[in-house]
């Protein structure tokens, strides 16, 4: 009778099977190890760079003098300056016609700053150097636009080509210089600093016409007073500015034209055609 083999089931895993298992736990935790070792590194990495930044003055965000996100824009003001100065040249311009004295007070717009042309007889008698009392409303006018603006001021005395001869004035340059510093000298008594203010005499040296007529030889006799505007160009002469500028606070506001109401009469434009408003002259 054959012999039967007895089959013997063995209960539990094999012995190098718990060994393997213990080292990949091992090999699993050594990488874990290794990894955060590493990232530990970085972090003190980047903390010894920082330091080495900030002692070489080497920031990570560096402070910029013009931030490009916000920059600074400078606020132009170069309009609102020519329009005020349009505005004061204008109202000067209708105060010259309510005086009804447009024949012996012009005014010209230059490149390089607005004239005002006086005749000699409405600021002087014949032969003197004396400013009549009838021109200082028109001058008293002046002297407020120029203390708004502070630019030079030049003053120019001319006359005709007549001879003149005293003991004050042996020539008309003598006479054209002694009236053009009598015009300087008034817009220093109303508030002018002496250093803006230039007087020059040309005599009959500089006419703006002929000296062979009564006309020509009146038309030379005059003071020009010119107002170096400081600005990048001159403004023309474009819609009429409908803002009255600010008040002077050296004159009372009922004294000062640019103070006007809206009760001030409306007026054409002659250049544009719009309606707009000029403050009303004052001492009528």
């Amino acid at each position: 009778m054959a012999r039967q083999k007895k089959t013997v089931v063995k209960k539990g895993l094999d012995g190098w099977v718990m060994t393997y298992g213990d080292m990949m736990s091992l090999l699993l935790t050594f990488f874990v190890l290794i990894v955060s070792f590493s990232s530990m590194q970085e972090v003190k990495f980047e903390q010894a760079a920082k330091s080495l930044k900030e002692a070489f003055g080497v920031m990570a965000t560096p402070e910029a003098v013009i931030e490009l996100n916000t920059p600074l824009v400078p606020r132009d003001t170069f309009r609102e300056s020519n329009l005020e100065f349009l505005y004061e040249i204008r109202s000067i311009e209708k105060e010259v016609l309510d005086r009804q004295v447009q024949d012996d007070v012009q005014v010209e717009i230059r490149d390089d700053g607005v004239l005002f042309r006086l005749t000699a007889p409405f600021l002087f008698d014949s032969g003197r150097a004396e400013l009549r009392g009838e021109a200082a409303p028109v001058l008293e006018r002046l002297a407020r636009m120029f203390r708004k603006f502070p630019a030079e001021v030049r003053v120019e005395g001319h006359t005709d080509d007549l001879p003149i001869r005293s003991d004050r004035f042996p020539s008309n340059w003598e006479l054209s210089a002694a009236r053009a510093v009598s015009v300087a000298r008034y817009f220093q008594a109303a508030g002018l600093p002496a250093d803006r203010l230039a007087a020059t005499g040309y005599g009959e040296h500089r006419p703006v016409a002929g000296n062979d007529s009564a006309e020509g030889r009146t038309a030379n006799r005059r003071v020009e007073i010119l107002l170096k505007w400081s600005g990048k160009e001159v403004p023309r002469r474009g819609e009429l500015p409908l803002a009255a500028p600010a008040a002077d606070p050296a004159v009372p506001a009922d004294q000062d034209p640019a103070a006007a109401s809206a009760d001030a009469p409306m007026i054409i434009d002659p250049v544009t055609g719009r309606l707009g408003r000029l403050p009303a002259a004052g001492g009528k």
